[in-house]
């Protein structure tokens, strides 16, 4: 792609302010700039509030650069640069490991443990309720019938802090704040079914997925008829070391069951708990307690009695990438820190590690993150350098495609299954989107894949002043139009191709 698309570049400041980069590529084009600016400025925003970069991979064009070098509170489009660091500095071979010891007799025969079970965490984002039931099938598998003693827990592949920085600004129940663990069951998420009870004036029936021990539930919610249903509120608190579910409001008897998902108060003791449930319906006894430190190195030493690995680690980053996993991105960050620095693994760590990462790569400015996941207003990125990750991303032969892969698809799955399902942008883009609605955040970030072009994007807005959807809607004008030029210019250099759906 060339400056040919609307001309050459005639100045460096447009309308309203709204300024170019200073390292801006001499064919970015003013037509389109001034196209692009007209589209954030009809939508009543401030000169600041917008930060655009958009780059032709193809021939290493610049085609726009507003604000690109501004700082902004990035949300979740800092998942892209914990993505590609994680890719890079652990493979895409990296599995994660759980390990089983005892520091007892195991008779395989009779199949008892006599002494203490030891379960080591590697920090494995994927235990969910069926991975966690595979394990303990895989301890059944190898003969365990019984656990004499104790289930030990240990978790200090990360370090003790389970809520990192950005996330005190935001503490609720809902399951994208839950905490973070090297022992992690479930996404520390619990998965309350609702459903309306048999008759009018009967208890919402209130059931927890999977089973875990200890968990209370709090309910004062009841089943009305239709005309009468409220709110159901759903909620997870912390009463005296146990999670408790408090469930108050009322349900429509005719309303379908549906799950409500909320965090757990606990880490290592949640994780426990579920194993201990699983341990009952497996068929595996015990009647021991729970405790909570490290494995000793004699008992490492000696050797696993199993070792249960994760899914590869391209299954995380498609989660955080796909469905905006915060859980996913923290975990993954404490990985990095562990592996890459030292045990254990700490929020600080693991920004200083990307930090060095991304000094080393050469990519511009000062990396700015205090977590993976984008959570807070701490966090800093720039236009300029989101896209200079994006394009380093695609440079990488190892990860490449598995980077854009796991994005969401517009129009087609993950957070934009529901955005461009009209637009010509529909399948041509992949994204990540960042939003924070407490200070008005709402990014989009990616590649465009017109025919035969490859084009890179960074849309940060930050106003609070403007609606969520109105920020939606401005980052689809910008992207048609900027898909419009690029389509235009392709068929003035080969008008004989054939139009693709995108060019419609």
């Amino acid at each position: 792609m060339t400056a040919q698309i609307v001309g050459r570049i005639t100045g460096m400041v447009l309308s309203l302010g709204f300024t170019a980069l200073a390292f801006t590529h001499p064919s970015v084009t003013s037509n389109l700039q001034k196209l692009v600016v007209q589209v954030i400025e009809e939508a009543g925003y401030a000169p600041k509030d917008v930060g655009v970069f958009v780059k032709m991979v193809t021939d290493d064009s610049a085609l726009v650069s507003i604000n690109a070098d501004r700082d902004y509170i990035p949300a979740s489009i800092t998942k892209l640069v914990t993505g590609a660091a994680a890719l890079e500095l652990l493979g895409l071979k990296y599995r994660f490991a759980t390990s089983l010891y005892h520091d007892g007799r195991f008779d395989r025969l009779k199949g008892d443990i006599e002494g203490n079970l030891y379960i080591k965490g590697g920090g494995d984002p994927g235990f969910s309720a069926e991975r966690l039931w595979l394990l303990v099938q895989h301890l059944t598998h190898i003969g365990v019938k019984s656990i004499k003693e104790d289930l030990i827990l240990d978790d200090f592949f990360f370090d003790g802090i389970t809520t990192g920085p950005g996330y005190e600004e935001d503490q609720t129940s809902r399951a994208y704040d839950a905490p973070v663990s090297a022992l992690s069951a479930n996404f520390n998420t619990i998965a309350v079914h609702v459903a309306p009870g048999g008759k009018i004036g009967a208890p919402v029936r209130i059931t927890e997925f999977p089973k875990v021990d200890g968990v209370r539930i709090i309910s004062t919610a009841k089943t009305v008829g239709a005309r009468r249903a409220g709110p159901l509120r759903v909620k997870t608190t912390d009463r005296k070391g146990a999670t408790a579910i408090v469930a108050s409001g009322t349900m429509g008897i005719s309303e379908a069951p549906r799950y409500v998902y909320r965090r757990t108060w606990q880490t290592w003791k949640h994780f426990g708990n579920i194993m201990t449930a699983l341990f009952k319906q497996c068929g595996i006894e015990f009647s021991g307690s729970l405790r909570h430190y490290p494995v000793p190195d004699s008992i490492v030493d000696a050797g696993a009695l199993y070792t249960f690995e994760s899914e590869p680690i391209i299954r995380f980053v498609e989660n955080m990438f796909k469905y905006s996993s915060n859980f996913a991105a923290e975990m993954l960050f404490k990985t990095v820190a562990a592996e890459y620095d030292s045990l254990p693994g700490s929020w600080e760590s693991g920004a200083a590690v990307l930090q060095k990462w991304w000094a080393e790569r050469n990519l511009p400015g000062t990396l700015s993150v205090v977590n993976g996941s984008g959570m807070g207003r701490t966090n800093r990125l720039s236009p300029g350098q989101v896209a200079a990750l994006l394009e380093y991303a695609h440079d990488r032969p190892t990860y490449s495609a598995d980077y854009l892969s796991a994005l969401s698809i517009a129009g087609y799955d993950g957070t934009l299954e529901s955005r461009f399902t009209r637009s010509p942008l529909k399948g041509v883009v992949r994204g990540k989107t960042g939003t924070l609605n407490s200070c008005g955040a709402s990014n989009l970030a990616g590649y465009m894949l017109p025919s035969g072009e490859r084009c890179i994007f960074a849309i940060l807005i930050n106003s609070s002043k403007i609606s969520q959807y109105s920020h939606w809607v401005t980052q689809r004008k910008i992207l048609e139009t900027v898909l419009k030029a690029v389509n235009k210019e392709r068929l003035e250099k080969s008008p004989f191709l054939p139009k693709s759906p995108a060019c419609k």
